[in-house]
């Protein structure tokens, strides 16, 4: 990506496919309700885990892959969909994007070392991680 830089948009949104930062949420049923033979119960809490839908082979060819030239490379579940969808999910992807045109042209490698923080569900991924730098 350092020498093609016009790329970065469309492997951020691979990235985002493959490691949505966001990946469901739970609710708590007010009335029983029954779904494929189970019942929940009222207060029972449920956790609906939609990024789930971004590696769906129905949806996404070769869907465990990385893949930058997919024609539906937007079409993943990062940021929700509809009433859900994040508000700030366009400046996340600028802030995303200049983050990593920065990263790219302030070096010519970076390795991530030592420990990592992880969130916790629905949130899941690595919060901070050092990263060994070596400058352009």
């Amino acid at each position: 990506m350092r020498s093609r830089p016009e790329l970065i948009p469309d492997a951020l949104e691979e990235f985002l496919r493959l490691y949505a930062p966001y990946r469901g949420f739970a609710r708590t049923p007010s009335a029983p309700v029954e779904i494929l033979g189970r019942t929940i119960r009222p207060e029972e809490p449920v956790t609906l885990a939609y990024a789930s839908a971004n590696r769906d082979a129905a949806v996404f060819d070769d869907p465990d892959t990385f893949r930058i030239d997919r024609a539906n490379i937007a079409g993943h579940l990062a940021f929700g969909r509809g009433r859900h969808r994040c508000p700030g999910a366009p400046m996340a992807r600028t802030m995303l994007r200049i983050a990593l045109e920065e990263l790219l042209s302030r070096t010519t490698s970076f390795t991530a070392v030592g420990e990592r923080e992880g969130a916790r569900m629905p949130e899941l991924g690595i919060v901070s991680a050092e990263l060994q730098l070596t400058p352009a």
